[in-house]
């Protein structure tokens, strides 16, 4: 799996060009594995002055590519840079419960701590970097 999701980023990388990786946050990021041991990877790009993130591939516990709901969905948008690293106001759809929520992350390194919130009450996932 760790093959076809790099050629994969490849691709996307090649497609967003230099220009667009000014912001760390830009790229590809493989999410943590889901309640069925899925796993997949968001691409990150603009979206006027914020980001989203889109599901481009999902891969089974095995490594193989499967369809789900969630390819070609946006699991966030209007996620706005608040400097250090930081990101806020945007909304996360969680296709567990199928409820969108309040969405703020943090950079740190090649990781991507993606949290989805209710009032002050958040919970989330660390995401790799592929690309």
């Amino acid at each position: 799996m760790r093959i076809r999701g790099i050629l994969f980023a490849v691709g996307v990388g090649a497609c967003l060009g230099t220009a667009a990786l000014a912001d760390p946050i830009l790229g590809t990021w493989q999410v943590e594995p889901d309640h069925k041991g899925q796993i997949g990877l968001v691409v990150i790009r603009r979206c006027g002055e914020a980001f989203c993130g889109r599901v481009m591939q999902v891969f089974d516990r095995a490594g193989k590519s499967v369809v789900t709901r969630s390819m070609g969905r946006d699991l966030f948008w209007d996620l706005k840079p608040n400097g250090n690293g930081t990101y806020f106001g945007g909304r996360v759809w969680v296709p567990l419960h199928d409820k969108v929520y309040d969405a703020k992350a943090r950079l740190k390194g090649d990781q991507l701590i993606v949290r989805g919130c209710v009032g002050p009450v958040c919970d989330g996932q660390t995401w790799n970097r592929i690309y």
